[in-house]
């Protein structure tokens, strides 16, 4: 008998409300999740899990995967509660569905034995009465949406940072037993919810709850048209990370702690006081989690008035894997000795990242892309990054890397332009990246060594076939050069020089069928070269230092400058200093600075391929072809 009595005290106590007429209760509020009760229900600013649903629906945008969680247990041995929720984030928002759900089954009819007082009345059980019972169930179907994502409110200020949502709650109720007709009911209530985050560091929720107007059907209608209202309510929460790897107001190593404060307000309960909710969670490692809370709720204090009591709460939680078992303990006030445990099941599914797909999936440590080099192999050093490549190929060699992505390989290079294609392939043989490696490769002479001062300028003008080796494969850069020598390395850069002709003679000394004759009356006409007083033009005599510094910047169009002193043994007036002081000027004469320029010393054919490989004319030509990276 006094059983019973308890029953009914910790209903009363466990719905928060005292015995007001035609209030309906609301099965969502107090059974979401082993997480919410052991922060004290202090959630709405948080609302970060599935939870959401039964508290603020705005936080299922905080969602990244699918989640599910499910708690049931029992009061005592009559009174049981069962809740269940789902999420699924889509392109188009967060759906949710939960349920929650109370019954009492098996309970036995009573009478008032007679004669007993009537303030302290008994209660005794009539076993000739068919037992009783109750259900009541509510199932919610959630939405919520960042507000960036809503075309007609993505102006807002934080529309970025904030989510809106709505939840639709179908309840179903049922009392029978003890001759009870028309004890089945249903009704229908709505929830918005809105939560922001003006800080990273600061979390803000506001939850109207049961809002729908009893005339547009926000009530529980029993079968004999009985009516009872939900209780409208607005709480505002919300969530402080004080401490975290991120977004927190300070960080210390691991650790996470964040502060919860709610405060609740009714609608539509004259005389029912404001409460609030607070709670603390505390996360020293990944995979545990400490929380504690305080409760406050209203009840009667026994004069027939409302007052409130505080209860606390405390929890804990493990992950393991995106499962998530929570544990959480609750106080009554009214009922100090019974046990209120809580034990709730979650799991989450986060969605592997997108694979960050580098803008280059292949990285070379050892070669830059434009390379010259006199080597026939090249050493190429690197790091596959891509995560799709399994396989990595150059110019369709497989080569192998290790699980870091290093590999180190050696290709051969042919003499000319070499184009090194790094493929990197998934495991269907598709290229998902790709790196382009350019070589040039150049020719090398026998006597010409690499580290030789002006080598890299003999290759690269004897592979443009502006200057040639000889028929032995020497190159002979001491070599003097001679008129005739220097008149057809200089023609040779014009591209029309094979196909003219000259028939008429104009030196004495250059038949027309002289090996040079074309190019000696070219460079002649040109004004590059000049002849000696009668008509001779000498082809076979050495040519000095000035005279083919003159002719070189003559056919670069190097402009005479006034002379300074550019080297100690050229005066102002000798006849070619003007041509010195613009070829110094253009740096044709870099490997002379500060040396004498010996006009009259006879030119070679290194020095030669120097001066000439250093004008912008010359560049030119071979930027057009052999260091034209854009045509390989």
């Amino acid at each position: 008998m006094r059983h019973k009595g308890l029953i009914a005290l910790l209903l009363l106590i466990v719905w928060g409300l005292p015995a007001l007429a035609y209030v309906a209760q609301d099965p969502t509020r107090y059974i979401p999740n082993a997480r919410v009760l052991g922060l004290g229900r202090s959630f709405v600013g948080l609302a970060d899990d599935v939870g959401a649903i039964y508290t603020n629906p705005a936080g299922l945008v905080e969602a990244q995967g699918w989640q599910i969680s499910s708690m049931s247990g029992k009061f005592l041995d009559e009174y049981s509660y069962l809740s269940f929720a789902g999420l699924y984030p889509t392109n188009y928002g967060v759906l949710g569905v939960a349920y929650a759900g109370t019954s009492i089954a098996g309970a036995f009819a009573t009478t008032i034995e007679a004669g007993s007082d009537p303030a302290d009345p008994i209660y005794t059980i009539d076993p000739s009465q068919p037992l009783m019972g109750n259900y009541n169930n509510a199932m919610v179907l959630s939405y919520a949406n960042r507000v960036e994502q809503l075309g007609f409110l993505n102006k807002l200020p934080y529309a970025n940072r904030m989510g809106l949502g709505i939840s639709l709650k179908l309840f179903r109720a049922a009392l029978y037993g003890d001759g009870i007709v028309g004890g089945d009911a249903s009704g229908t209530e709505i929830d918005l919810g809105l939560k922001v985050a003006p800080q990273k560091w600061l979390r803000l929720g506001l939850s109207a709850q049961n809002i729908l107007p009893t005339s547009m059907g926000g009530k529980l209608r029993y079968a004999s048209g009985h009516e009872e209202s939900y209780p409208a309510s607005i709480t505002v929460g919300s969530a402080f990370s004080l401490l975290g790897k991120e977004n927190a107001i300070w960080r210390l190593g691991e650790n996470q702690l964040k502060f919860l404060f709610d405060v609740n307000y009714q609608l539509t309960l004259t005389n029912y006081p404001m409460v609030y909710h607070a709670g603390l969670e505390y996360k020293p490692l990944e995979m545990l989690t400490l929380r504690t809370g305080l409760d406050q709720d209203a009840a009667g204090d026994g004069a027939g008035n409302l007052t409130t009591v505080t209860d606390i709460a405390y929890g804990v939680g493990f992950n393991l894997g995106g499962f998530n078992f929570d544990y959480a303990y609750h106080t009554f006030a009214g009922a100090p000795n019974i046990d209120n445990h809580y034990f709730s099941l979650a799991y989450e599914f986060i969605p592997p990242a997108p694979l960050a797909i580098p803008k280059e999936g292949i990285i070379i440590d050892s070669q830059s892309d434009k390379v010259v080099t006199f080597e026939a192999a090249i050493n190429i050093v690197g790091k596959v990054i891509d995560p799709r490549a399994r396989k990595l190929y150059i110019n369709g060699q497989p080569v192998k890397f290790n699980l870091q992505g290093e590999f180190a390989t050696q290709v051969p290079l042919r003499v000319g332009k070499n184009l090194l294609l790094l493929e990197g392939k998934d495991n269907k043989d598709v290229t998902v990246t790709t790196k382009k490696l350019r070589v040039l490769r150049l020719v090398t002479f026998p006597d010409v060594p690499l580290d030789y001062w002006t080598a890299r300028g003999v290759s690269l003008l004897s592979m443009a076939n502006i200057i040639s080796g000889y028929p032995d494969g020497t190159f002979k850069p001491e070599g003097r050069i001679t008129r005739a020598e220097m008149c057809a390395l200089l023609m040779k850069t014009l591209p029309q020089t094979a196909e003219v002709q000259y028939t008429r003679r104009k030196f004495r000394d250059v038949p027309t069928n002289h090996w040079a004759s074309k190019y000696i009356m070219q460079a002649s006409s040109l004004g590059v070269v000049l002849g000696y007083p009668g008509n001779y033009f000498k082809p076979n005599g050495k040519i000095s230092r000035a005279e083919g510094l003159a002719m070189i910047c003559r056919l670069a169009h190097i402009p005479e400058e006034p002379f300074t002193v550019e080297f100690p043994d050229m005066y102002p007036d000798h006849w070619a200093s003007g041509w010195v002081a613009g070829a110094y000027k253009n740096g044709l004469l870099d490997y002379l600075k500060g040396r004498f320029f010996e006009p009259k010393r006879l030119l070679n054919r290194a020095e030669t391929v120097e001066m000439l490989y250093k004008t912008q004319y010359t560049q030119d030509i071979l930027g057009k072809d052999l260091l034209n990276w854009d045509s390989y």
